[in-house]
């Protein structure tokens, strides 16, 4: 199982275009094979940063979700939304079933 953590900052003007993009990419990939979760959250003491959780069950299930064109849909649209670098982190982990 791969966890992906992922986050940005958002220009202040642009974060409703932002949230409304994240909305339809959210709906659009609990649908893909392999997702068990994909969340956007912000930040409660600066809303403009944006935080993205993503469970899915293997590398193939995350690479085949980076080739759907919604994928390619919501990066070409977020583009200009955020300052600076996207930062992405990938972890392996086991669900422990007691």
């Amino acid at each position: 199982m791969l966890v992906v953590i992922s986050r940005g900052l958002i220009r202040s003007e642009r974060r409703d275009d932002f949230v409304a993009a994240a909305q339809e990419m959210a709906m659009a990939t609990r649908d893909d094979q392999g997702c068990r979760q994909y969340a956007f959250c912000a930040d409660i003491e600066d809303p403009r940063w944006i935080v993205c959780v993503e469970i899915w069950d293997d590398d193939a299930a995350l690479d085949a979700h980076m080739g759907h064109p919604h994928t390619a849909r919501f990066l070409d649209s977020i583009a200009d939304s955020h300052i600076g670098d996207i930062e992405m982190h990938c972890y392996t982990a086991t669900l422990n079933q007691q």
